[in-house]
């Protein structure tokens, strides 16, 4: 059985700074997305913070994704087109950078 301060001691346990696990993405705010999101884009690229992330878009033919590219944890209301693609972006973890990373090589080698 707990003692009063034992419920106590647990919670302060568990209120410990884990700063670090954000290098894996998620609990960032739209502006620090957007933030984080407009270091990793080039020309071409929009980004927008909206209300449960970054709206991210592009307009190019022939971009090397597919569907289950922006149908994954951290992307929301993906839809990929003839003529590019447009999504929420919700978290920025290696998802999300290697998504920007592939499209930015390609927009840069055309």
């Amino acid at each position: 059985m707990l003692s009063g301060r034992g419920l106590d001691h647990l919670i302060e346990q568990n209120e410990t700074d884990l700063g670090f696990l954000s290098a894996y993405g998620g609990g960032e705010s739209p502006e620090e997305l957007l933030r984080l999101v407009s270091q990793s884009i080039c020309d071409g690229m929009i980004v927008t913070a909206v209300e449960h992330g970054v709206q991210f878009k592009l307009e190019a033919s022939n971009l090397p994704l597919v569907n289950s590219d922006i149908h994954r944890r951290g992307f929301l209301n993906g839809e990929l087109t003839d003529s590019g693609v447009e999504v929420t972006i919700t978290d920025f973890g290696p998802e999300q950078r290697r998504f920007i990373e592939r499209l930015v090589e390609f927009i840069q080698s055309e």
